[in-house]
């Protein structure tokens, strides 16, 4: 592994973006937030971007990291034998995904 750090989400590197101009995702701006700002910096841009974000992904990145922190939560709880806490992020996770917790099916709205 060469240690180069990779977007949790849709698994793209520093370098790919540099070379490709472009995120792969949202997430990508938080992960490599100190790579992004090293740029704006050199382009003499230091302030952070205090806009609205159209109402349609307003929510994106919240439920997107929540995900991502449950399952990284369920997994060390599973590597602790936490099962109780294991459970929990489950459902939780189940709850994001829109799925039913009891059943496991997708809610029908």
């Amino acid at each position: 592994m060469s240690g180069e750090k990779i977007c949790p989400v849709c698994g793209r590197s520093w370098q790919s973006i540099r070379l490709s101009g472009a995120a792969g995702c949202p997430e990508c701006y938080h992960t490599f937030e100190a790579e992004f700002r090293e740029i704006l910096a050199a382009d003499g841009v230091f302030s952070n971007y205090r806009g609205s974000l159209p109402k349609r992904i307003k929510g994106y990145r919240s439920t997107l990291v929540n995900r991502v922190e449950a399952k990284l939560k369920l997994e060390e709880a599973v590597k602790n034998e936490e099962y109780e806490k294991a459970a929990l992020y489950r459902d939780y996770l189940k709850v994001l995904d829109g799925r039913n917790i009891v059943s496991g099916e997708e809610k029908s709205d």
